[in-house]
């Protein structure tokens, strides 16, 4: 019984890795682009499901949940922003916080940070760092809705 839940969760994790990267990848991508207008950028977050975008003097800031991750953007303009995606639930203490200046990545930013917190970072790290693909798992989401 145990050989099949451990199963079970490493196939949960591979899929959130799956999706995490192309997902972090595709957003920083948007958020860098040095042509991208207010509304290709509100459009575009749109298709990654999140949908409660606010604008106040050229400043986008948006809270949503996206699976089991909190994503906050703050974008002040062409270059400038601060993504974080926090994980939520079993991935509690996994952070990542991504500026115009670069990465960084935790698994202990919380009070209570699980052991899949730990092998989330890892794994996650060592797809971000390679050429990533985009994944089935991604193109679902994007497909058929955030919470999916």
């Amino acid at each position: 019984m145990n050989e099949s839940i451990d199963q079970k969760e490493k196939k949960y994790l591979t899929d959130t890795v799956e999706f995490l990267v192309p997902f972090t990848k595709t957003l920083v991508d948007l958020l860098s682009s040095s042509s991208v207008k207010e509304w290709v950028l509100l459009s575009e977050l749109k298709n990654l499901h999140i949908n409660n975008a606010t604008i106040s003097d050229g400043t986008i800031n948006t809270t949503a949940e996206v699976k089991d991750f909190s994503v906050s953007i703050l974008y002040v303009g062409i270059r400038n922003f601060i993504l974080t995606i926090r994980g939520m639930n079993q991935y509690n203490g996994f952070c990542i916080i991504i500026t115009n200046k670069g990465i960084v990545v935790n698994d202990n930013s919380s009070d209570s940070p699980t052991d899949e917190a730990k092998l989330l970072k890892k794994r996650f790290l060592d797809n971000y760092k390679s050429p990533y693909l985009i994944t089935d798992t991604f193109l679902k989401f994007r497909n058929q809705g955030g919470n999916g």
